[in-house]
């Protein structure tokens, strides 16, 4: 009777854990509060924006920054307007131009111009870890 003692708690531990899991991952989305899929939302392609900025659509031949090797139209190097244009990134907490959370095309702009944190992976000039914000 002991070994079927065992395998009942097994079970109802693993099923918990899977219930667990299924729970807090329909949470996640739901507490997003954006349209899409998580692949959408870090293209820049999903439905709703309250938490991000409105999405830039990048045209298929679009012209590549000389410098930074990514599109032009989404470079905040080159066109510092687009820092403040695109607006506030609320998930991320920083410019939605300059968020590579949201914009992963970013990372290699960031690296070249030796912005990078490699340790937390993201740009060092964003990363509160190395670089803690003084509240004086």
């Amino acid at each position: 009777m002991k070994p079927l003692a065992l395998t009942v708690v097994v079970v109802v531990l693993f099923g918990a854990g899977i219930g667990g899991a299924w729970w807090y991952l329909s949470q996640q989305g739901s507490s997003q509060g954006t349209g899409g899929s998580a692949a959408d939302q870090r293209s820049g392609q999903g439905g709703g924006t309250e938490a991000h900025g409105t999405p830039i659509e990048i045209p298929e031949n679009a012209a590549l920054c000389a410098t930074h090797n990514i599109p032009e139209v989404v470079c905040p190097f080159c066109d510092p307007s687009l820092i403040e244009s695109r607006g506030h990134c609320g998930s991320h907490d920083v410019a939605e131009a300059l968020c590579t959370r949201c914009s992963p095309i970013l990372i290699g702009a960031f690296k070249i111009e030796k912005d990078w944190c490699a340790e937390h992976e993201l740009p060092e000039s964003q990363c509160l870890i190395c670089n803690p914000k003084s509240d004086g």
